[in-house]
């Protein structure tokens, strides 16, 4: 009797285990809609060959030159080089260019490029580091032009989500945008944009379904503003720890908005792609082999230079005098409607699925490129007995002290249910970016299509690689390695 009522009880849990597990594999209706087609080979090569012929274009999309002095902050960084490299291509001055960042300049493409600006070190948590970086002196000839400062560096680790490691980004995230917020004003800057995440307006899907249930809860969301404009959600309703402190930073940062401080934020629509150090496409070129459970996973990608185009668009909206002649009723004194406001940008054309990007990196590569689907369940199973290791070390940090006990290193650490979360259908909505400023947006116009930007992004990996393909970076193999690639290929955030 014992053993056929366990007998029983097995079969009932695997059942609903196996429920849960096509239940994350499947696409609802709406992301069909939205994705109703797949790229296929033909047409990645023929993307591939037009842009050999004819790269991508984005310096014709770029504002006027503002004659202003800049801080990028994070300026090293997947976003904060792009902003980099724009204001030189439109024609700013080296001498007008300070980055700060926690690391040297480091990207490929801004080596010699960015030779002429300034580069100073700091860390954005300690606020006598940010003073001292604001506060270093700039050469006359522009010291008295007026201050814009991109505000894009963070820590990215959307795998926790306990209050109890909060600190571990917040201090970042959450304290270090104050700081340079705090810093900006007293150095003088009177225009503020700092990069939050679209990933702030999801909340956590519901995986553990009834068995009557064909899909999890929450599995196609509408990423949108319309959060901005509420209460600031408990935490607890944020997908992970890096999401609540970007809305914090991001409540900030739009609260300190005045006439003399206007201030905003751009969410990109995650994941944010553009180089081979990106966690979306770059991971999948760098590896030999990699492990997803998301390829079937449909969501708005865009690339880099798309979110760089964004923010100068915003600040030439945010330039604008007082009597703003582009604003429907010129005659009024008060500032842009999109002052102090966040938006969404994300790239142009349909959201495509990871498959698709999976499919350019094998149709396209100059270096072999191998792909292989995990059922989610077992690597869903595995996420949650890893994050309660993590927090049990947490809680009792004597075993760390008195055992040696650890968390797990390197990317393994990636895989908690939380890079689960944010790796549900999701739809960017851009429109309230695209209206014009007198409309209240910010005149976004995007630079290039997914496919456009993924292709590119693959000639160019091509040309640093060679035909022959060389030796390309590896995270290991084995359990930890394949997790660890499924994991990170999820982990395309703002940074």
């Amino acid at each position: 009797m014992f053993w056929a009522v366990t007998g029983a009880f097995a079969f009932i849990v695997l059942a609903w285990l196996w429920r849960i597990n096509a239940a994350m594999q499947s696409v609802p209706e709406s992301a069909r809609q939205a994705s109703p087609r797949r790229w296929t080979e033909r047409e990645l090569r023929d993307t591939y060959e037009r842009l050999k012929q004819k790269p991508l274009d984005f310096v014709k999309l770029l504002p006027p030159r503002l004659d202003r002095r800049y801080v990028v902050v994070g300026g090293s960084g997947l976003v904060g080089g792009d902003i980099v490299l724009q204001l030189l291509q439109r024609g700013e001055s080296p001498e007008c260019i300070r980055v700060v960042d926690f690391v040297p300049l480091n990207r490929r493409d801004m080596i010699g490029k960015v030779a002429g600006c300034d580069f100073v070190k700091a860390d954005i948590s300690s606020r006598s580091s940010v003073d001292a970086a604001f506060s270093k002196p700039w050469p006359e000839s522009v010291v008295k032009k007026p201050l814009t400062v991109f505000h894009t560096a963070a820590a990215v680790r959307p795998q926790e989500r306990s209050l109890l490691i909060y600190h571990r980004i917040s201090a970042v995230n959450r304290d270090g945008a104050v700081n340079v917020l705090k810093a900006s004003r007293a150095a003088g800057a009177d225009i503020f944009i700092a990069t939050s995440s679209a990933s702030v307006s999801i909340v956590p899907p519901k995986f553990w379904i009834w068995p009557w249930q064909r899909t999890p809860v929450n599995y196609l969301q509408i990423a949108n503003e319309r959060d901005f404009d509420a209460s600031l959600r408990p935490h607890d309703r944020f997908f992970s720890n890096y999401a609540y402190s970007k809305a914090e930073a991001e409540r900030a940062v739009c609260n300190a908005n005045e006439p003399t401080f206007r201030t905003g934020t751009i969410r990109p629509g995650n994941p944010i792609y553009g180089q081979k150090t990106d966690p979306v496409l770059g991971i999948v070129l760098r590896m030999r082999d990699n492990v997803t459970w998301i390829s079937h996973i449909v969501q708005n990608f865009v690339n880099s230079r798309n979110v760089a185009l964004a923010h100068l668009q915003f600040e030439a909206a945010l330039a604008l005098p007082k009597g703003n002649p582009n604003n429907a009723n010129p005659t009024t004194t008060t500032m842009p409607a999109c002052a102090g406001r966040t938006f969404n940008v994300t790239d142009l054309g349909p959201p495509p699925s990871f498959a698709d990007v999976y499919c350019a990196a094998q149709t396209l590569s100059a270096t072999p490129v191998r792909v292989t689907q995990q059922n989610p369940i077992m690597l869903f199973l595995l996420a949650h007995a890893i994050e309660a290791w993590c927090l049990l070390l947490a809680r009792l940090p004597f075993l760390t002290a008195w055992f040696g006990w650890r968390e797990p290193s390197g990317p393994i650490h990636m895989l908690q249910p939380s890079v689960f979360s944010v790796s549900c259908h999701t739809l960017v909505d851009d429109s309230l970016a695209r209206k014009s400023v007198a409309e209240g947006g910010i005149g976004y116009r995007g630079g290039c299509t997914t496919i456009e930007g993924i292709c590119e992004q693959i000639l160019e990996w091509n040309r640093e690689n060679g035909k022959e393909g060389k030796a390309v970076e590896d995270v290991g193999g084995g359990v930890d390695g394949t997790v660890a690639k499924a994991a990170l290929n999820t982990a395309g955030l703002a940074a």
